[in-house]
């Protein structure tokens, strides 16, 4: 499982432009939500 930080360090290698930085963070933020609605 890739941390936070794992994820953002992809981007910069792979020189991530700005749509897939957000890809990865609403899917970041996606998991968060769900795993808490879970957790509630």
């Amino acid at each position: 499982m890739l941390t936070r930080d794992d994820l953002i360090r992809e981007r910069r290698i792979r020189g991530g432009n700005l749509p897939g930085l957000l890809l990865v963070y609403s899917i970041l933020v996606g998991t968060m939500a769900g795993t808490a609605l879970a957790i509630l």
